[in-house]
This record gives C-alpha cells, structure tokens and sequence, in this order.
C-alpha cells in the first residue's frame, strides 16, 4: 500500500513533465531545470523556449514563468505566466489555477516593494530637509554668511570710498592752505618799499589761482566720494534686528572754514 502511494505521488508531480515531453527522454528538460535550480536563468529560459518551439505546448511558457519566479526575476516571470494564460486554451484546469496563484503571490510581492521603495524615498527626503543634531547653528550661519557678504562688499566699498573722499578733502584743505599763502606774498610784493617785477607777481597769480582751482577741485571730489562711500556703507549694513532700538543715520554737511570750505559726513549706527 505504501509503495503505491508513493508511485501515485510521483505520478502526480511529475505530471506535466511527462506530459510535455510525451514520454520522450529530451535532454534538454534536465538541463533547463539544472540551469533554473542553478541561478543561469538565461540558459533554463533558453531550453525551454527550444522545447516550446519544439512541441508547442504551452507548459514550457509556464515553466519559464516558474524559473523566473525562482531566482526573484518577478516581472519577467509575472509575463511569462499572461502570456501562458493567453496561450493555454486548452491547458487543464489545474495547469490555470497555479498559473493564477503565482500570478496572485508575484502582484502581491511586487507591490510590497513599491511600497517598501515609496517609504525609503520618502524617508531619505525628510532626512534631506531635516538637519541633523548639532547642525541647525553651523548651517544657520552658513546662510547668514552666504547672504551678508554682498553686504559686506558694499560696505568695504564705501569705506574705501569714505577713505578716499577724506584724502580729497585733506588735499583741498592744502591747496586752500597754499592759496592763502600765494595771496600773502602778492600782497607782500606789492607793498615792497624795493618795488618788484611784473613777472614775480604774474607768476604769484598764476600760482594762486591754480592752487584755487585745484582745492575746488579736490573739495568737490572728496564730497562726492565721501557721500558716496557714506551710501554704500549705509545700503551694505544688515537691517536692524526688530529687538533693537538703535537706528543708522547719515548726516552729510558743509564745512565752512576761514581757509576754506568742505563737507563733513557723520554716521551714527
């Protein structure tokens, strides 16, 4: 009773290899279930495609569709079993229902990946958006240096230009210093008991009155640079924290002095 049992068995699961090969003894069979039980699906996928194109019987999709599956190819194996199911209109029942199943367990494994994949994905996006323990101080002052340094240029500028705008003035003050100067000596060649010479007091002019163009010159570039320099500094500063009750301001005015005139800036921050 035993040993009948077990030939009834082996009948069974060894059904549709004996069917498919119609007692024959194809090589070809081992070889594909070797190559699928060995990982080279390329190779089982290959022989039984030959021992499908052969004899035409849609087992051998099937079975393709069962290597796939087996070595995790899922989406390959996925279409080998539609495309058996196309084929199999006269498959027996049995062959269809497994074909189903496989197809049931395939879809299922294939959406928990999708859904595994979605959630890594998003996971590694809010690990990207979430700065990491310890980081919120370094990568807050990272973006206040990145958006205060056109600031700090701005501000450079304008004190290079505030520099060079106080030169200026000091230059004019010099020039206006001369001025006075050449016109002393006119005045005192003029008043020379001794006489003097038309050319000493023509070039006493000539003098005089390019040091006189020359201190408007630097006076008026000087301004310019200092109210300049004094904008630049003032559009290069950081806003005000709200907290703060301090403001900046800029005051520009003239300077009117016995040996001459100017600007003066004053910057209160």
């Amino acid at each position: 009773m035993q040993r009948m049992l077990v030939l009834l068995v082996g009948c069974l699961l060894a059904g549709r290899v004996a069917r498919a090969q119609e007692a024959g003894q194809d090589p070809r069979v081992g070889e594909a279930k070797t190559a699928c039980v060995a990982g080279d699906v390329q190779k089982g996928v290959r022989l039984l495609a030959e021992l499908y194109t052969a004899s035409s019987d849609p087992i051998w999709i099937f079975n393709q569709g069962r290597c796939y599956q087996q070595n995790d190819q899922l989406t390959q194996a996925l279409s080998r079993f539609k495309e058996f199911l196309r084929k199999s209109q006269s498959a027996p029942t049995e062959d269809v229902r497994d074909a189903q199943k496989y197809m049931a367990e395939i879809e299922a494994e294939l959406q928990r990946t999708q859904q595994a994949a979605a959630k890594d994905t998003a996971n590694a996006e809010n690990s990207k958006s979430s700065p990491e323990p310890g980081g919120t101080v370094s990568t807050a002052r990272g973006a206040t240096a990145a958006e205060t340094k056109p600031g700090r240029g701005l501000r450079y500028a304008g004190v290079s230009a505030m520099v060079a705008g106080g030169a200026a003035l000091a230059t004019g003050v010099v020039f206006s210093l001369l001025v006075n100067k050449t016109e002393k000596d006119i005045e005192s060649l003029t008043n020379n008991p001794n006489g003097t010479t038309w050319s000493a007091l023509n070039s006493k002019y000539s003098d005089g009155s390019r040091y006189e163009t020359l201190q408007w010159i630097s006076y008026g570039v000087g301004a310019a640079a200092a109210i300049a320099g004094a904008v630049l500094y003032w559009v290069g500063s950081p806003p005000a924290e709200p907290k703060e009750s301090t403001t900046s301001a800029i005051h520009v005015f003239p300077l009117l002095m016995a040996d001459g005139a100017g600007a003066g800036v004053h910057l209160t921050f």
